[in-house]
Formats: structure tokens, C-alpha cells, sequence
């Protein structure tokens, strides 16, 4: 299937950028500061984005390159012998093009944009033509657009190593706990409007944002994970382009051009919906001053037991085969 991705005016071109090509090896700065702002090893650079690692962290960042404002080096330190044999076998991830990146990163766990209001880390379940599916702790599942996509943090395992847990981890499906709902299967809604329960998270996958947005008409959505452009409220049908979303006694109409995430139900609600579960099995529990008392009570039956049997032990064996009869 074709991805409508890359195919926005301002895109890289597909051609390798030579002159970046020429900086693998060296350490470099990608943006001169902001929270996208780091400092590595040049390890690749494709058509349309470029790999750094920090070898500190272990860790390979992913810049889309149409987003990156500059990259600069400090000549006098890259002219110097460099000696790291540390993450020697630390290898990104090869591919063509970022879309096809992505791909390659399913069921990991990734941090998208280094910093920032749509900064959020989770594991990435699916990738479509122009959004991908990222599930998290506190909002659940949260769609990304691509266009708006900066950058992708990936932490790495070494060859031979133990499997990392940390960002990065690869993720098995069964352990995300979701279920797969695609356009002509939609999922049973809850009273508050998301589209998922307690007990199992269900997510969407559509081809596009549009029929996304279709799907997820007169439900609770949250739009954008900050800043002042992030809204709340009941998505509704809008025209001329525009999406529309009401939140009490305000319309708030959309460019759907900048509209880089979406979530279902209130930001955080997926997070409070767990902390509720957590707490109520929790309480649920004996506490340990109870079971302090059961385990004192259970040596007193004991030791009762202990004694009847020594004061009479024939109608304590009588007693006993009675019980046995009774539970048969």
C-alpha cells in the first residue's frame, strides 16, 4: 500500500543528502538548542531523515530531516583521534525512508520528539499512511501524525546483551493488552465515550487522520497533547475542511493541518482509569494487621485441634473421618 507520507511541499527530496553523508563518524549537534537539541555520533543519514547516537545513553535518536534546522560540528574536536569501543556493536535501524523506519520499530517501545508539549513515549503498535498508533501509560492509545513527527528515540540492546527494559524494549503484542478494531469492526463504547474498557484497551486502525476523524465522531477526544492549541471535547461533523470539536459553550473549529495527535477521553483518563482498578484491588486485600490476625487465629485452631486430640484421640478420629465424609 502507498503512503501518502512525503508527499508534502516542503518534504526532503529523495536524493542522498551527500554533503550530510560526509559528517558519518563525526560528532555532531542537530539543532542549536530546544528540547530536540542533542549532541552524538553521526551514524546514518537517508533520504528523508538521519540516525545519532548518544553513546552515553546507549541510545540512537531518528531526525526526520525536514524538520531539522541545522546540524553543526566542532571541527577542532572531530580532528582529534576519538577511541570508543563501548557501542561498538550498537547498529540502527536500516531503511530507506523514515515511513519505512517506523515500520521496522513496531511493537518497540519509542519516545516521539525529544522534548515538548507532543513529546510521549510508549510502544508503537501500528504505522498507517499518514499517522502512527503509539500506546501509552497515561493516555492510552495516542494517534501521531506523521508530518508532525520530529523525531524518534530508540533505546538499544548490544549483540549478545540482556533484553533492555527501558525505552527502546521491544514490546510483544499480548503484553500492550490491546485489541485491533479496524473501520468496518468498531468497538463497543463505554458511557463516558472512549473506546475502550477497564479490562481490555481496543484501538482503531484506519488507512488516514480523515477516517480516523470520521470514526471518531461524538466521542471525547483530546487534541494535541499541550500548548495553547491543544483542545478537549465532543468531536462533531464540521465543513469546509475544518474539524470541529464542542466543549461546553465553545466551538472550536480545527485546521486539520495542525492537528498533530489525538487521543480518546480526557488526557490522563486512561492512567486514572488504572489507578482506580489498582486501588480498588487493593482494598480489596487484607491488610497486614488482618492477616496478622487471621495467621494468630489459625495457630489458636491448632493448637485446639492439638489438644482435643490428646484428650480424646478416638472421637477426634471419629470427628475427622465425619468431616472427610461431609467434604466427599
Amino acid at each position: 500500500m502507498m503512503s501518502s507520507y512525503g508527499m508534502y511541499e516542503n518534504s526532503m527530496s529523495a536524493r542522498p543528502n551527500d554533503e550530510l553523508k560526509a559528517l558519518i563518524g563525526r560528532t555532531v549537534t542537530v539543532y542549536r538548542g530546544g528540547p530536540e537539541s542533542k549532541t552524538g555520533k553521526l551514524l546514518d543519514v537517508q533520504s528523508d531523515y538521519l540516525a545519532l547516537l548518544n553513546e552515553n545513553e546507549a541510545s540512537i535518536v531518528y531526525y526526520v530531516l525536514h524538520h531539522v534546522q541545522s546540524i553543526s560540528e566542532n571541527a577542532k574536536a572531530n580532528s582529534m583521534p576519538s577511541f570508543s569501543a563501548n557501542n561498538a556493536a550498537i547498529e540502527p535501524v536500516r531503511a530507506s525512508s523514515f515511513y519505512e523506519l517506523l515500520n521496522g520499530l513496531v511493537f518497540n517501545n519509542i519516545k516521539v520528539n525529544q522534548g515538548g508539549p507532543e513529546s510521549k513515549q510508549g510502544a508503537l503498535l501500528a504505522v498507517n499512511d499518514d499517522h502512527i498508533v503509539l500506546f501509552t501509560e497515561d493516555d492510552g492509545v495516542v494517534f501521531y501524525h506523521l508530518h508532525h513527527i520530529k523525531s524518534i528515540y530508540v533505546q538499544m540492546k548490544k549483540e549478545g546483551a540482556a533484553e533492555t527494559t527501558g525505552e527502546g524494549a521491544e514490546v510483544p503484542k499480548e503484553e500492550a493488552k490491546v485489541e485491533e478494531i479496524t473501520d468496518d469492526q468498531p468497538t463497543e463504547k463505554t458511557a463516558d465515550g472512549s473506546p475502550y474498557d477497564q479490562a481490555i484497551l481496543s484501538y482503531v486502525n484506519t488507512p488516514n487522520f480523515s477516517a480516523l476523524f470520521n470514526y471518531l465522531t461524538h466521542t471525547w477526544v483530546s487534541i494535541n497533547r499541550g500548548g495553547p492549541e491543544a483542545v478537549e471535547g465532543i468531536l462533531v461533523s464540521g465543513g469546509s475542511g475544518y474539524y470541529t470539536v464542542v466543549n461546553r459553550d465553545e466551538i472550536i473549529r480545527m485546521n486539520p493541518n495542525h492537528i498533530k495527535s489525538i487521543s480518546c477521553g480526557p488526557k490522563g483518563a486512561f492512567q486514572a482509569v488504572n489507578d482506580k482498578a489498582a486501588n480498588e484491588q487493593q482494598s480489596r486485600q487484607p491488610t497486614k494487621e488482618e492477616q496478622k490476625a487471621e495467621g494468630k487465629a489459625d495457630k489458636e485452631a491448632k493448637k485446639e485441634e492439638a489438644k482435643e486430640k490428646e484428650r480424646n484421640p478416638k472421637m477426634y478420629d471419629e470427628k475427622t473421618k465425619k468431616s472427610k465424609k461431609k467434604l466427599k
